[in-house]
């Protein structure tokens, strides 16, 4: 018989997909029912969040009353009636009470069998939203799963309170886990926007309800942040509030620019009040006597662009470099973040692992922030690793650790330097 084995064993892409996203996003706001229909196999994507990514993932509950729901939908022996079939399951989780709103996605089988998953949520009449995510296109990733979701609960949730100008709402954070990471990222944005003279009314998403969402209302201006941009544009079109769209506020340069433009999109007028200054400047002066281990370094960034862009400006900050940027998500523009030597989106080990050869010797990278997938596949090339991002296995946060703002920039530069430091001989 002849070998018809590939010459060459197929390697895994490093990327992720859609349902991932809807998934993360879902976890995300505490009382979201994540129905997907389709074959079971979808919830071994909850699996790398449950105790895994996230300690504190609540997508699944021991009295089996989950968040992450399956249709079980077998294309090789399909239901007579799907429709009606999905139907009532969405009234019934709808009716359910627990619930702040009910979203549906579907694997492409589904779709292709024509299914109108819009017109089958809209028709189901509950206490509780139940809105369908946009199809999704064969090259759509996790990064787009996660904006449909939260564009989806844009279009569906009610906005409530009072509108004030000096209120904003930050729509489009990646709350990738329910850990003190992102618990003290946000502490750190409401802190320094009360400081900047702004009330942050909510964040999308950031843990809480569906509730708590709808208090997007009361904005009189959304800071669109990159990962819910469509979200944001929703969400201004319905409340007639200002739309800022920025990046992220990391390191001390890029904290001290988000801030002013927030004020400036609010109508603040002068420079940023002496707190704020003064903070900054005593973060430098706190980082200082570690740029003497962080300067001239060159780093190899694995995870999503957006947080790309934020750590290469701040590495700039620190003296150093991103030499090399692997992306876990397909092609999309970088903006006027620096291009590194070596750039791939969606690699397979073997080409990262070429591209950081190709640097040569003196650019080749020191130090690696990324997240577990790419350091387990070897993207990282063997350098120090400062976990960072989705998924995270190794560094689980406990206490408050931030990334974001002026504590998150000293946070994340002493992470960096204790990767080096205990990476020695």
């Amino acid at each position: 018989m002849k070998d018809t084995r590939p010459a060459k064993v197929f390697d895994k892409s490093y990327s992720m997909p859609y349902l991932m996203g809807y998934f993360l996003a879902a976890n995300a706001v505490k009382d979201l029912c994540a129905v997907v229909d389709g074959a079971n196999c979808v919830m071994q994507k909850v699996d790398l969040l449950e105790g895994n990514h996230d300690l504190f993932c609540t997508l699944l509950s021991p009295d089996g009353r989950h968040r992450a729901v399956c249709t079980m939908v077998n294309p090789l022996n399909p239901d007579k009636n799907p429709e009606k079939k999905l139907s009532a399951l969405l009234k019934s989780l709808a009716a359910h009470g627990g619930y702040g709103a009910v979203t549906v996605a579907s694997l492409p089988f589904c779709r292709m069998a024509g299914m109108d998953y819009g017109g089958i949520a809209a028709a189901v009449e509950a206490k509780a939203p139940v809105a369908a995510l946009p199809p999704m296109p064969s090259e759509s990733d996790w990064l787009d799963g996660y904006a449909d979701t939260l564009e989806t609960l844009a279009r569906a949730l009610p906005l409530t309170g009072r509108k004030g100008k000096l209120k904003a709402a930050v729509v489009g954070y990646m709350f990738d886990r329910n850990e003190f990471d992102h618990v003290g990222n946000l502490k750190e944005l409401r802190r320094l926007l009360a400081l900047a003279g702004l009330e942050l009314v909510c964040v999308w998403p950031e843990g809480s309800s569906c509730a708590a969402l709808s208090r997007a209302g009361e904005a009189g201006l959304i800071i669109s942040l990159p990962y819910g941009r469509k979200a944001a544009r929703t969400l201004a079109a319905r409340t007639g509030a200002k739309l800022l769209e920025t990046g992220l506020p990391l390191g001390l340069a890029g904290t001290s620019a988000w801030l002013a433009a927030v004020r400036k999109a609010a109508g603040l007028k002068g420079p940023l009040p002496a707190a704020l200054a003064a903070e900054e400047v005593a973060a430098a002066d706190l980082l200082r006597p570690a740029l003497r281990l962080l300067q001239n370094r060159s780093l190899v960034f694995c995870g999503d662009p957006y947080l790309y862009g934020a750590l290469a400006a701040f590495a700039g900050e620190l003296c150093s470099e991103v030499s090399a940027a692997f992306f876990n998500c397909g092609p999309r523009p970088l903006g006027p973040a620096p291009k590194p030597g070596a750039l791939l989106f969606a690699p397979a080990p073997d080409e990262a692992a070429a591209a950081l050869l190709s640097l040569g010797r003196y650019r080749r990278p020191g130090l690696a922030v990324a997240d577990s997938f790419a350091w387990q596949q070897g993207l990282a090339g063997g350098a120090p690793l400062v976990e960072l991002g989705f998924p995270s296995y190794a560094h689980h946060c406990l206490a408050d650790e931030p990334f974001l703002g002026y504590a998150g920039a000293l946070r994340l530069a002493g992470r960096m330097l204790n990767a080096l430091q205990g990476h020695r001989g």
